[in-house]
Parts: structure tokens; sequence; C-alpha cells
């Protein structure tokens, strides 16, 4: 009798914990709150207009103004060329860690996916990387440019926050896409002869 009551007894626990872990815990689980990271940030250039042989300057202010971001990425990609070489320097930078450089061809990201959808990049970009990043922490990554042709020199630059959990997580918001099929802001420099 004492067996039957010990198997019973843990057959009705097993039971019980089989229940609660598949039917009811479960909708409690989801119904927690997702953190939704909203990274921002301000861009200036130092001229639009140089002339060939000369540089310009792009200083980028970023902040995540939403909850707690695990990652905090600022990509600046460079469509005009097919290699960074002594064109783009970094001048100052203060994220956690160091700055990644993405060749042309490299396989990368895209479409807000952290990775799990990727593409090919058709140009070069820099990407600044803090982790984590708590909301109104501001960090900077300015650099110098000295095209090497004349015309019209474009610098794309994005925000990322992740966890990616809505269309807050992302900056700019709408406007141009780039080779990752993600917005980007674009930053003109006319370059003369």
């Amino acid at each position: 009798m004492k067996k039957f009551l010990i198997y019973l007894s843990s057959f009705t626990l097993l039971s019980t914990y089989f229940i609660l872990s598949v039917f009811i815990l479960p909708p409690e689980f989801l119904m927690t709150e997702q953190l939704v990271p909203e990274p921002v940030f301000e861009a200036v250039l130092s001229e639009t207009d140089i002339e060939l042989g000369d540089s310009f300057r792009l200083d980028i202010a970023s902040e995540n103004t939403g909850d707690y971001a695990d990652i905090h990425i600022v990509s600046v990609g460079f469509p005009n060329l097919t290699e960074i070489n002594d064109v783009v320097k970094i001048a100052t930078y203060d994220f956690s860690l160091s700055p990644s450089y993405i060749s042309t061809g490299e396989e990368i990201g895209s479409n807000y996916s952290g990775g799990i959808t990727t593409t090919f990049a058709e140009y070069p970009s820099i990407e600044a990387m803090s982790r984590p990043l708590k909301p109104n922490v501001d960090t900077h990554f300015d650099i110098v440019v000295t095209p090497e042709k004349p015309g019209m020199f474009n610098v794309y630059v994005k925000s990322i926050g992740i966890p990616h959990t809505s269309e807050f997580s992302h900056y700019p918001y709408s406007g141009t896409l780039d080779h990752q099929n993600e917005h980007v802001m674009v930053y003109s420099v006319t370059v003369n002869p």
C-alpha cells in the first residue's frame, strides 16, 4: 500500500508539473513586457563642399532613449568606396567595444534580423558598438574622410538597438534603404576637382 501511495503521489506531482509547464505558465511568460531599445543619433558634417585632397569630418552623437539595450550599434557606410584604406580615419570613439570594419563582399546581416537573414556587403562600413547600453547614455563616433575622387561623396549612417523588438529599435525609421535593406540617413559632400 505504501508503494502505491508513493507512486500515486509521484504521478500526481509530475502530472501537476506537466499541466503547469505546458498549459498554464507559457501564457504567463508570453505576457511579460518586451524591452524596446530606441537608438537615435545626430550627425553633423563639417563641410558640404570641399576641394579634392581636402577632408571633411562627420561627428555622430548617439544614445538609447528607450529601454536597456543588450547591444547598441552605429553603422557608417561608404557607398562610394570599395575599400576604406586611408580615405577614412576614426577621430574619436567612446563606445565600449572596438570598431568593426566590414569589407566589400563580406557576409552581413540584413532586414534587422540580427544575422538570421544575410546578404553580402556591396561597400565597406565601420560599426561602432556598445554592449550593453543603458538608456540616456551618450556615445560619440567621429570620422575624418579624405575622398580620392571628385563628385558627390555619400556617407550612410544608421543605428540599431538589440533586441530589435519594434520599428523603434532602429533609426532612422524610414527613408533610403542600404545594401542590408535597412534605413539610413544620407550625408553628402560635393568634392570639387
